[in-house]
């Protein structure tokens, strides 16, 4: 059974609800502000569907689009909470970073570590968003968003969450991407995730970068199950 109270467990668990229920689905993926080829795509069961339907190719753009939409939550997301919390929050007494560094390391530097990973986020939004530009397409806009944190502990344990979503789907669109100059920069883009995943992990309260159920092989999510998530944190109409 989860814990419903716990903000993790609501958000994995408003994603399963959400894709159960096409309407709110298609409603939150709109919210996103994606295209139609790829609010067709992800509104389907699988490529197949969609081919038989006669639904629009979904291009390198809306490919970047979708990762675009995940670079403008996690930029506003990091920005928002280093504007809630301060340095004394990160690395106080009982704070994520003593904990984490209680080892003999000095703690202090990890507010200044998670201003690096905003810092990461926004450059991945701004070289995404010239990219498709370059392509001639139009890049998506960031939207209002609510995040369920209510402490610095709640953040971390978010924070951890998003990363790994940001990292799995990542695995998920690079297949999907036509143009091997594109690939390559997206796969850049997921290993400096991936650290910041690892990182994160370290932060939480039982401070480990593996979970028990953790294996040698990730999974990557499919464009439905990424967007099912993210979807949850925008409150713009």
């Amino acid at each position: 059974m989860t814990d419903d109270t716990n903000p993790i467990a609501r958000v994995y668990n408003g994603a399963n609800d959400m894709l159960t229920d096409r309407r709110s689905f298609m409603n939150g993926a709109a919210k996103l502000g994606l295209g139609g080829a790829l609010l067709s795509y992800v509104g389907s069961d699988n490529v197949m569907a969609q081919e038989e339907d006669g639904m629009d190719e979904v291009t390198d753009i809306d490919i970047l689009n979708y990762a675009l939409t995940l670079e403008h939550l996690e930029a506003n997301y990091y920005t928002e909470a280093l504007e809630i919390y301060s340095e004394d929050d990160f690395e106080g007494f009982g704070s994520p970073g003593m904990e984490t560094f209680s080892g003999g390391r000095p703690r202090y530097g990890t507010y200044q570590q998670y201003e690096k990973i905003r810092d990461h986020e926004v450059a991945h939004v701004e070289t995404l968003s010239s990219v498709i530009e370059d392509l001639g397409g139009t890049p998506v806009e960031a939207a209002e968003y609510e995040f369920p944190y209510s402490s610095i502990q709640e953040f971390v344990e978010l924070s951890a969450t998003i990363e790994d979503v940001g990292v799995s789907a990542y695995a998920g669109a690079a297949p999907l991407i036509e143009n091997d100059d594109l690939l390559a920069a997206a796969l850049s883009i997921h290993s400096v995730e991936a650290r910041h995943a690892t990182y994160i992990r370290l932060q939480r309260e039982r401070s480990i970068p593996f979970q028990a159920e953790d294996g040698a092989f990730d999974p990557a999510r499919t464009m439905d199950e990424v967007i099912a998530i993210a979807s949850q944190f925008i409150v713009s109409d």
